[in-house]
């Protein structure tokens, strides 16, 4: 005898096995006892969740001969034509091949005729979605006003695709993702039958794996029984999905959350040299974290902060749906681990947040932050800008030597000295630092300088540069091309300097206010004239 797939021989044949869906399994009952049962249904909801086999057990209650508390017997010539697949009374359409108005007319037709054995005729139409528009217009009529012995079961995936005219004519039953923990009871109950001996933990791992399908979870179990030598592990499972333990996930999290951006790249080399989707990993690890912030939220101790986790994981999110449209997802991972480790790479407002967050908590914790030692040297190119190219012959002290006790850090700008440059030496200039700027390969700050020639301000060693366009103030504002230019400057002008860049204009340095401003002079010049008039023995 030809082997049958597990989902097919313990395919559920009464209510009461159908797993997760008791809300519909007792409604159609209760129908059945009640003799209120509709002319038409719709199924709708995930793949293997249950709707055809609720469709072929509601098929047998209808025509049972012995039915028992709205249940078929499944002993009768009814029931076993049904299980068999060969009852004339169950008439079952694929809608995704016979889609054409033709076939609907045919149905049209044939639903006239009376059951032969049963008292209703039952069509169930899987996959109704894909019908055709003209065949949905067919169907119409016949489903609103069918014949009193026929039943309809539409069952659908996607019911937004069925149009409104054919939902409102039936009763509509959403069914609902599987629990994992009543999944798993399920497979134990196929495996002790099917005589399939299997660890919890693999179990476990299959119905995380199936998303809500019973039907993909008996699948994986099926498939895991004739890999396994023996006993289903949970090693064989990971073999069959290509999915990583979960050892190897949290490895992973302390690695980011740690900041060892090296580990985790070779960690993440060493699982795509064993043959793992990259692709999965990604959802893996996202699927993981969002566990660990649920827990921390909830008060459960995890050993990193919810705000670490938050972080990595819009990282690794945004990643994950990168990696479904790119040529290259092991790079999209890369960077993303990276950028998850180390988010001061990337330069963006959570990272500020994360560090800011992690010196707060190690402060909580009675950590001191100290400034590091410095030497002479380092202290005086530190405070007074002094440039070590222009003066080779200045002495070098190489002995350490404390400049300041051991305090915590302070987080305050040291002042820079004066210098004499000022704008129009920096404008009479502006050729060599275009220049400058050309050899460093900065060709968009060059083309926009050279283009918009920005205004210029000198406080010290802080150059201020005024754009009038706020893309131009983002453009030059780049850290790259802040830093380039504070080079430069200080290669021309000595000392370290800062630049900044500013949207709006200039502003410029009021005037010396005239008489001709004054409303008082105005008006007396209007009255007596401007003639200068002096007055005899004016005491003044």
């Amino acid at each position: 005898m030809a082997y049958k797939a597990l989902y097919r021989t313990w395919r559920p044949q009464y209510f009461s096995d159908i797993v997760g869906q008791r809300h519909i399994t007792r409604t159609l009952q209760n129908a059945l006892l009640q003799d209120k049962v509709a002319h038409a249904y719709l199924f709708c909801g995930p793949r293997g969740t249950g709707k055809t086999t609720t469709a072929k057990v509601l098929a047998k209650a209808l025509n049972c001969l012995v039915p028992t508390s709205g249940e078929p017997c499944n002993d009768c010539e009814n029931c076993r034509a049904v299980n068999e697949g060969n009852s004339v009374d169950v008439v079952e359409i694929d809608a995704a091949s016979n889609r054409g108005i033709d076939e609907i007319r045919d149905l049209r037709e044939k639903v006239k005729f009376a059951p032969s054995t049963g008292e209703k005729k039952v069509y169930i139409i899987d996959e109704v979605h894909m019908l055709t528009d003209q065949a949905f217009n067919a169907l119409l009529k016949t489903l609103e006003e069918p014949p009193s012995h026929v039943v309809f079961v539409l069952a659908t995936t996607e019911a937004h695709k069925v149009p409104v005219t054919i939902l409102s004519r039936c009763q509509r039953f959403d069914f609902r993702r599987i629990k994992p923990d009543e999944m798993v009871g399920r497979l134990q109950e196929v495996a002790q039958g099917a005589n399939i001996e299997v660890e919890e933990e693999a179990l476990q791992l299959i119905a995380k794996a199936a998303e809500g399908g019973l039907r993909d979870a008996l699948s994986i179990l099926d498939q895991g029984a004739a890999f396994a030598e023996k006993t289903v592990t949970t090693e064989d499972i990971h073999s069959i999905l290509g999915t990583v333990k979960q050892d190897i996930l949290v490895k992973m999290t302390h690695c980011l959350a740690e900041g060892k951006a090296g580990e985790a790249l070779k960690l993440v080399a060493e699982i795509s040299n064993r043959g793992k989707d990259l692709r999965l990993f990604g959802r893996e690890m996202t699927s993981f974290l969002r566990g660990l912030l649920v827990e921390g939220i909830e008060g459960r101790h995890t050993g990193i902060g919810n705000e670490t986790l938050f972080s990595i994981l819009q990282v690794l999110v945004q990643a994950e749906q990168e990696m479904k449209w790119s040529s290259q997802p092991a790079l999209v991972l890369e960077l993303a681990l990276v950028k998850a480790a180390r988010p001061e790479i990337a330069g963006t407002t959570e990272a500020l947040s994360r560090r800011v967050a992690e010196l707060e908590k190690r402060l909580e914790q009675g950590v001191v932050i100290t400034a590091p030692r410095e030497t002479v040297a380092q202290v005086e190119e530190r405070t007074l800008g002094v440039n070590k190219q222009a003066q080779p012959d200045q002495t070098k002290i190489s002995e350490p030597v404390e400049a300041v006790t051991s305090e915590p850090l302070v987080m305050a700008k040291t002042p820079i000295a004066s210098d004499s440059a000022t704008a129009e030496k920096i404008k009479k200039n502006w050729p060599a630092l275009m220049k400058g700027i050309k050899e460093g390969k900065k060709m968009p700050l060059w083309s926009l300088l050279n283009s918009h020639q920005p205004d210029l301000e000198v406080q010290g060693h802080t150059l201020i540069m005024y754009f009038q366009e706020d893309f131009d103030m983002r453009t030059a504002d780049k850290p790259e091309y802040r830093k380039y230019m504070e080079w430069l400057l200080g290669k021309h002008f000595d000392g370290q300097w800062e630049v900044r860049c500013v949207h709006g204009k200039k502003s410029m340095p009021r005037s010396a206010p005239t008489p001709e401003n004054d409303p008082v002079y105005t008006e007396a010049v209007r009255i007596f004239g401007k003639d200068i008039v002096y007055l005899e023995n004016d005491p003044d």
